[in-house]
């Protein structure tokens, strides 16, 4: 459990005690919106706290944020234990039981006693067998059944799952649902039509004039082994692959405000509602009532415009001043896919001693590939030659013949298809050593078109350590890009420590280019990385760090991270023409 999964859990903690020992809504969903804040971060918060930057997380009051410096300092929080005194700790983990929350739970260990956190399911369980748990007030046959059908079937440990594994799930239960005549449209929900690196949940919203109709026919998807429930608007399935999906349906008077009361963010609704009850309006999934006529919205653009607003995009509905922009109309126009007209991060299938791993795609494939993308320009970033083992002139000598390879498969595919129609850059990615020198000379440097410069070792330096690490590397002429910057990989690897407001001053000053890299496991630099850089004159560059040709595709993740960094087309510099690349580039 990574530090930002532990602070969210201590916090929804804390909230569940509040609301069931004193009934207190209000700070109940305070804690409940500061622990979506930090849920939302792409940055480790400890990160955040050792620069003394807490108040710059949306939903963190004074409060929170002294509860968090002793946290962090100390490893407690007085205050939250002495309230978690008041409630039996097995609450907690049947919490995590979908369809059980704080207050069944507290009623659930308080009657039968369960006060440790390790066997609190497993005592439910038995609980459970023995029939017990109507002796509870109020537990009725269909609500026990309904927390046993979700016993069976829940997954438990269950992380937050990668949007590159989601998304894919998501779409062929899309394009099943698109096939019925009598679903209009469907869409994803939640972080995941945010476009979050991880998220939380699949939900999907479809569209019918005929709900009955349309719920039995999402029902009917071959992919699906359980339907956990069932209803007129909302159905919850498992399908195959062990992951659960809640099934949206909605009325065409009332699609754009469905989507949007359940594409979120939390926080984003909150401070929606909250402009609308001072205009006299009250929202809901179903429209804007005022004067106790409920408005419905077909778009969220009309539901936007009610409001007085530019439509905002969902990437962008993360209450980090999205809606102050979109009331003056203000709102950037954000990066487009169609937009790039290059990718600079391709391993080749050059086949020498590299440093990492090789590319396997031949060059005729990524030229194809990339013509198919409508691009003017591919560049070839093969990782550079291992440092120990080799001399120096057989560096350059295994360098000079790589360019060759790659002319000579140019020209041949040129030829093959009679004309010019994409420009070949040959650069390689190079790595930074701990101390900040490059892994090649000048000598081997001056071969190269352009060199993307990355950390690929010691990830464990101190902040000073990769702050100094990176300026260095980055100070050399030839070193323009920096590929993915944080070194993170998600779910598997934290971000580097580095002072980014020093890093991207450098950037800024040097005319140097950070690199958005759409590689899905890495979607790096992440998106509030990306808009301090903006903010600060940082030109970007997505590439997709492709090594095999279908990855090429991964480049929509990359404009994804970018939109929700809030990066226009003028920020990034592979949506130039291949002319004035070449200016950026020298």
């Amino acid at each position: 459990m990574t530090i930002n999964e532990e602070t969210v859990q201590l916090l929804k903690k804390v909230a569940a005690v509040f609301r069931v020992k004193e009934g207190d809504t209000f700070r109940y969903k305070a804690y409940i919106n500061a622990s979506v804040a930090i849920d939302n971060l792409t940055e480790s918060i400890s990160e955040i706290w050792k620069r003394g930057e807490l108040n710059t997380i949306p939903g963190l009051g004074e409060n929170f944020i002294s509860y968090l410096e002793e946290y962090f300092s100390t490893g407690r929080v007085k205050h939250f234990e002495s309230q978690f005194k008041k409630v039996p700790s097995g609450m907690f983990p049947l919490m995590t039981i979908r369809g059980i929350g704080p207050m069944t739970a507290y009623k659930i260990a308080h009657k039968f006693h369960l006060n440790r956190e390790e066997s609190a399911i497993a005592d439910l369980k038995e609980i459970l067998i023995s029939g017990k748990l109507t002796k509870i007030a109020g537990f009725k046959e269909k609500t026990i059944a309904k927390i046993q059908k979700a016993l069976a079937i829940q997954s438990f440990g269950k992380g937050r799952l990668p949007l590159y594994e989601a998304l894919p799930v998501a779409e062929d239960l899309l394009d099943f649902l698109l096939k019925s005549p009598d679903v209009t449209a469907a869409e994803t929900l939640g972080s995941l039509r945010r476009r979050l690196p991880t998220v939380g949940d699949i939900d999907i919203a479809f569209c019918s004039a005929q709900p009955q109709k349309a719920m039995a026919y999402a029902l009917s998807y071959p992919q699906i082994t359980a339907v956990v429930s069932t209803g007129d608007k909302v159905s919850h399935i498992k399908l195959n692959n062990g992951l659960e999906v809640d099934l949206k349906i909605s009325a065409p008077n009332s699609w754009g405000s469905l989507l949007q009361h359940y594409t979120g963010s939390k926080l984003h609704n909150i401070h929606l509602r909250t402009v609308a009850k001072e205009n006299g309006l009250s929202l809901s999934e179903y429209g804007i009532t005022q004067n106790k006529k409920l408005n419905r919205f077909t778009t969220e653009t009309g539901l936007y415009k009610f409001l007085k607003m530019s439509y905002i995009p969902p990437e962008i509905r993360e209450n980090n001043g999205e809606i102050e922009l979109a009331q003056k109309h203000q709102l950037p126009k954000l990066v487009e896919l169609s937009d790039i007209k290059g990718d600079l991060h391709i391993h080749s299938d050059f086949n020498y001693p590299s440093s990492h791993d090789l590319g396997v795609s031949p060059l005729a494939g990524l030229l194809q590939s990339a013509e198919a993308r409508g691009y003017e320009y591919l560049g070839l970033s093969d990782h550079n030659p291992k440092f120990a083992g080799l001399t120096e002139s057989q560096k350059l000598s295994l360098i000079i013949d790589r360019k060759k390879y790659l002319e000579t498969q140019f020209r041949a595919y040129e030829k093959s298809v009679k004309h010019r129609t994409i420009n070949l850059l040959v650069g390689l990615e190079v790595d930074i050593r701990p101390n900040g020198d490059l892994a090649l000379s000048d000598k081997i440097l001056d071969q190269l078109d352009y060199a993307i410069v990355s950390i690929h070792s010691s990830f464990e330096l101190s902040e000073e350590a990769n702050t100094q690490r990176i300026i260095c590397a980055l100070s050399h002429p030839k070193a323009i890009i920096l590929g993915h910057p944080t070194g993170r990989v998600i779910n598997g690897r934290q971000p580097i420590a580095a002072n980014w407001d020093k890093i991207f001053t450098f950037f800024a000053q040097n005319h140097k280019i950070i690199e958005i890299n759409a590689y899905p496991t890495r979607l790096d630099l992440p998106d509030d990385l990306i808009r301090k850089a903006i903010s600060m004159g940082v030109k970007l560059i997505i590439n997709t760090d492709s090594h095999e040709v279908s990855q090429m595709a991964n480049m929509q993740y990359g404009v994804w991270n970018a939109r929700r960094g809030y990066a226009e087309k003028k920020d990034i510099v592979n949506t130039l023409s291949f002319k004035d690349l070449r200016v950026v580039l020298e």
